[in-house]
């Protein structure tokens, strides 16, 4: 049974960014409209980067979280080798469909969801007591959440998200469904630099582009600037947004396997605290400030167990190794960022009146990603701009977002959706094999595809998508809804193309003067234009808030 708080009971809105690599958290008092940042977290070293690494390690006999974001790295460095540990990071590209069989399964057989619900649990706790340091202190347990996920992720992975938070605690299962709000990655950054960024001059019926690049993926999406009745900036998205696992967890593997090149020939087993040890710097300085002019210098560690220190082979000297910028850019850098760069040019390809590019994120502040797409699009008069402290914009835009959830007022659809049907069979056109013959008597053709949501068409967000259906009293229906990414419309729900992605159960109601076989109207009502799909079936004036299954 849904709880009845009433949204304006919750005073606080708090952002956070779950990322590949690293989380970030911001609240704010609705009141007063201002964002405050969580940048103090356990264990932090003397960088103090302003995010928590997204890391986990496990007791491998307990199956329990022993440690979690910089102590979970630093646990396992002192612990000695023969402890049973799991030490888990870059969990949250499991929930990535796009990426099924890409990875082998977690470690130990843990679940993804319950991974990332152990991890949020104590990111929580530790925001909840920064909070409470602050005003916020007299506002506790009137708090509201609005979490981001990759403008890439399906339904599915958003549910599987919202999961999670439950499991974790930062909502009940009961509260308001609008407690917890989800919000794409690109949509709440474009929401910061609008509130914060000088060079975001943007007009009505100008175009801007925000590249999100995080630790795990790259996202993408145009959104062209409405200006309202009152002189305020509002959004609609313009292009179908899209993404890639590209980010910068794929530059440090590829950065990890040209250290484990050299290294293996000073030393024939390369310790893993050593390693680690080096592309911490790596990681935390070195990537960051490399812009393509400059070679990169990275001292041996002393526990890497080796005395040889001079090896032209491998450019080290007199222990300090040193990375050319050809090798930099060839080995590790220029195969990723290639890999943005066309992400950025289909997306151009789509706009009419494109005057900007954002870069945000963790990788959107790499001063070589940033000079590259400067290098291919000044050409075009388009300038690209990395707001203030970029690696923060999207847990500040998801703040702000929860204390003004109306900023952005249309959606492009990624997909089709619609539901499986029997539609009048048509000869020569449906195959035989789905032939049906209803009671009634009539010949439909079954496993049709009714076309709920167009692809590309642009949504309101608070646009009905509304279909009337009869069925047979008293049998309950239920509804299996389809995704197809199909250039056109498809036809059947069993063509190429076209996959299940949630289903739910509609209970017919006690309905007095109807007899068994009477033909009851249905009428299915979506909101697509939200960020999640939200279902309602009415069935003679009763409306159902719909459950949905997305483990189909």
């Amino acid at each position: 049974m849904a709880s009845s708080d009433p949204l304006s009971d919750y005073r606080v809105v708090v952002g956070i960014d779950f990322g590949t690599t690293y989380s970030g958290a911001a609240y704010g008092i609705v009141t007063e409209q201002e964002v405050t940042d969580i940048t103090t977290w356990p264990r932090q070293s003397g960088f103090r980067y302003p995010k928590a690494p997204t890391i986990s390690l496990y007791n491998g006999d307990t199956r329990t979280l022993a440690a979690w974001g910089n102590a979970a790295r630093l646990e396992r460095q002192k612990a000695p080798s023969n402890t049973n540990y799991l030490l888990l990071q870059q969990y949250k590209l499991y929930l990535d469909d796009s990426l099924n069989g890409v990875f082998k399964p977690i470690p130990g057989g843990f679940k993804p969801v319950n991974v990332i619900a152990d991890y949020l649990r104590e990111f929580h706790n530790n925001v909840l007591t920064e909070m409470k340091r602050g005003f916020a202190q007299q506002f506790e347990g009137q708090y509201r959440y609005c979490i981001t996920v990759p403008a890439m992720w399906s339904d599915k992975s958003k549910q599987a998200m919202r999961d999670a938070a439950i499991l974790a605690g930062i909502i009940n299962e009961d509260d308001h469904h609008d407690r917890l709000m989800l919000i794409s990655e690109p949509e709440a950054a474009a929401i910061y630099c609008e509130k914060t960024c000088e060079q975001f001059d943007m007009k009505d019926g100008d175009e801007f582009m925000i590249c999100d690049a995080g630790g795990g993926t790259v996202d993408l999406i145009v959104f062209s600037v409405k200006m309202d009745s009152e002189g305020n900036r509002q959004f609609k998205e313009s292009t179908k947004g899209m993404g890639k696992s590209c980010g910068s967890a794929f530059v440090d593997k590829r950065m990890r396997k040209l250290l484990r090149s050299k290294l293996k020939k000073l030393v024939d087993n390369i310790p893993p605290a050593a390693l680690e040890n080096m592309m911490e710097n790596f990681i935390d300085t070195l990537k960051p400030s490399f812009d393509g002019t400059d070679a990169l210098f990275m001292n041996l560690p002393l526990n890497l167990g080796t005395t040889e220190h001079t090896n032209p082979d491998i450019g080290l000297d007199e222990g300090v190794l040193r990375f050319s910028v050809e090798e930099l850019k060839e080995k590790v850098f220029e195969p990723v960022v290639q890999e943005v760069l066309a992400l950025v040019h289909k997306q151009r390809q789509q706009t009419h009146n494109l005057k900007a590019i954002f870069t945000v994120g963790g990788f959107g502040a790499s001063q070589y990603l940033q000079s590259r797409i400067t290098e291919e699009y000044k050409r075009y008069n388009i300038k690209v701009v990395t707001p203030y402290r970029a690696e923060l914009a999207v847990a500040r835009g998801a703040a702000y977002f929860g204390m003004n959830p109306t900023k952005v007022t249309t959606r492009v659809p990624r997909y089709w959706y619609g539901i499986d049907i029997t539609n009048t069979f048509v000869d020569g056109i449906d195959p035989e094999e789905y032939k049906i013959v209803r009671r009634d008597g009539s010949i439909r053709c079954d496993n049709r595809f009714s076309v709920f949501v167009k692809r590309g068409e642009p949504l309101d967000i608070d646009s009905c998508v509304t279909q009337k259906y009869t069925t047979f009293y008293p049998c309950p229906t239920e509804c299996t809804f389809f995704a197809a990414n199909t250039e056109d419309e498809p036809r059947y729900t069993l063509q190429s193309g076209v996959r299940k992605v949630f289903h739910f159960e509609i209970p017919m109601p006690e309905i007095p003067d109807a007899v068994e076989g009477e033909q009851i109207e249905l009428i299915i009502k979506m909101y697509f234009g939200e960020v999640e799909l939200r279902v309602e079936a009415v069935i003679r004036g009763q409306t159902y808030r719909v459950v949905c299954n997305f483990n189909v």
